[in-house]
């Protein structure tokens, strides 16, 4: 048996895993065919692509967060994205 609190603390880090699987494959991708490599070194160059794509959009939610003085947890993923995509085309 485990202790009740540790199963609740390893739920929610659960979650947030689920919740950053969803933004790389739901929201940063935006495609039907999750990887269009078909060579591994390609399929892996694409995941570091997508890796660094993730961070960059990350690192813009802390910092605007930072610079209003809110906590990062309560700005979106996908809103962050749409506004980055609207700045670039």
């Amino acid at each position: 048996m485990f202790p009740a609190l540790l199963l609740a603390t390893e739920y929610h880090q659960r979650w947030e895993i689920e919740n950053t699987i969803d933004e790389l494959k739901t929201h940063l991708n935006g495609r039907k065919t999750p990887i269009r490599s078909l060579k591994p070194r390609e399929v892996v160059q694409e995941i570091y692509g997508w890796l660094l794509s993730h961070y960059a959009v990350r690192t813009i939610i802390v910092q605007a967060a930072t610079a209003a003085g809110i906590s990062p947890l309560r700005l979106g993923f996908t809103g962050t994205l749409k506004v980055k995509r609207l700045c670039y085309f």
